[in-house]
């Protein structure tokens, strides 16, 4: 089963103008050999505290679970411990609409109210706009971020990347 959630709790207390999480020559490769994908290239991202930043990138393959049922558990999970940052990969793709919004709400309030940073990855341009910033992956390497996003600014963007090729 793919986690579609986890968190983290810092070791020490956050130092004051230090992101949250940060990112530093990250690289993840799917497969081996000639099938081998490269999602991130050497990334290199910072993360403040108290945000909702959600990551696009072209769909990739189906999920694997069975249903929204774990989904939900993952949710509860990740959120028990009341961690700093919280990682949420795809949260509402097993999930019926009224469902899904109550996830990016309850998202975007650990966010807003509670100070919590969230990182989410997810290909929805509704998803997204729950987020203060998007950030646009093509080719396994930043291509471009959105502050404030509304849904056809993020669908925009991404359909700008795919004509382009990847460079906003």
């Amino acid at each position: 089963m793919r986690q579609l959630f986890s968190s983290a709790l810092p070791e020490t207390p956050p130092v004051a103008g230090e992101p949250a999480v940060r990112l530093h020559k990250v690289t993840k490769v799917y497969r081996t050999g000639g099938g081998a994908v490269t999602a991130l290239r050497e990334i290199t991202l910072d993360f403040a505290p108290g945000t909702f930043t959600a990551v696009m990138g072209p769909s990739g393959r189906p999920s694997e679970l069975s249903g929204g049922q774990q989904q939900r558990v993952a949710i509860a999970r990740a959120l028990v411990t009341k961690p700093e940052v919280v990682f949420a990969d795809e949260p509402t793709g097993m999930l019926d609409s009224a469902s899904g919004r109550d996830v990016l709400r309850l998202l975007r309030d650990l966010a807003g109210a509670h100070g919590q940073t969230v990182i989410m990855v997810t290909h929805d341009p509704v998803a997204a706009a729950y987020g203060d910033r998007v950030v646009f992956l093509a080719d396994g390497q930043v291509a471009g971020e959105l502050h404030s996003p509304s849904p056809q600014s993020v669908a925009a963007r991404m359909t700008g990347l795919e004509i382009r090729g990847g460079r906003s």
